[in-house]
């Protein structure tokens, strides 16, 4: 895998694109590229555990937002 860094928020990006690796991983998990709005949800919350299992595409933020304040993940 490529170097990656930190961004602000403390996700992991691709040093040389800027991809955040947990889309990237999404993506790859799907078999497609990410829609625009779709939100990619790490299912333990830790933003550096982007393996296939713990990684939940939902539609929208709206959607995503929704399952953090019913904590159904």
């Amino acid at each position: 895998m490529a170097d990656w860094q930190r961004d602000k928020k403390g996700y992991p990006r691709f040093s040389d694109s800027g991809k955040s690796v947990h889309r990237w991983k999404a993506e790859k998990k799907l078999g497609r590229e990410l829609r625009p709005g779709e939100v990619v949800h790490h299912k333990n919350r830790k933003k550096t555990d982007y393996s296939d299992d713990n990684l939940h595409v939902f539609g929208s933020q709206r959607q995503h937002w929704r399952a953090h304040r019913c904590d159904g993940w």
